[in-house]
């Protein structure tokens, strides 16, 4: 009887031991995101511009550039080699090929950039979503646009800043860019942000 006893005591302790670290591990990882959360909506409210040099993997094909953001919805990045640049001027997206002299466009709600330009949807993801995975530099966030496409954000733990995000292109191939040397608030010029003329080229 001592013994059961002894037993029923130790087992007792250990299952509230084992209940209580599971539970300040939760409320401890709930506050540390709740914290994540709350600077990071603090901080993007403060963003206007953003400026930084990327590397952009499709595949085995990487390339890399430079880029303007301005919110909401403006955009130019230019690819070194390719004498390729994107440029979102608040209502279209173009893909201007200087080497060929031609200016592609496409419909800006259609690509994942209508989202990743406007600075209340990430808002809007990032106070009432929560992320999907927290790894130990990274927190990420997904969304879901049309046609069940997605798109997933990442932000640094340490400062907060923008990483880069993950997408797949029309062809279904999956698109890593990813942010290096990002400076936040520069002045922008207006014109970076308009689309030539073909014949300007």
């Amino acid at each position: 009887m001592l013994v059961k006893e002894k037993f029923c005591k130790f087992f007792f302790k250990k299952k509230i031991t084992i209940s209580l670290s599971f539970f300040l591990y939760f409320f401890s990882s709930s506050l540390s995101y709740s914290n994540f959360q709350e600077d990071l909506t603090n901080k993007y409210k403060t963003i206007n511009t953003l400026s930084f040099n990327f590397t952009q993997k499709i595949g085995d094909k990487i390339e890399t550039g430079n880029c303007y953001i301005k919110y909401s919805l403006l955009m130019n990045c230019e690819y070194h080699k390719k004498k390729k640049i994107i440029i979102v001027d608040g209502k279209k997206f173009a893909i201007v090929q200087k080497r060929y002299k031609k200016i592609y466009f496409y419909p800006l709600k259609k690509t994942p950039l209508f989202f990743l330009l406007d600075k209340g949807k990430i808002l809007d993801l990032v106070q009432n979503y929560e992320p999907i995975n927290i790894g130990k530099d990274i927190m990420e966030y997904e969304v879901l646009g049309k046609k069940s496409s997605k798109v997933k954000i990442f932000f640094s733990k340490k400062n907060l800043d923008l990483l880069g995000w993950k997408t797949i292109d029309a062809y279904s191939n999956e698109v890593n860019f990813i942010i290096k040397d990002l400076k936040i608030n520069l002045l922008i010029e207006k014109n970076t942000f308009k689309i030539p003329k073909e014949e300007d080229l």
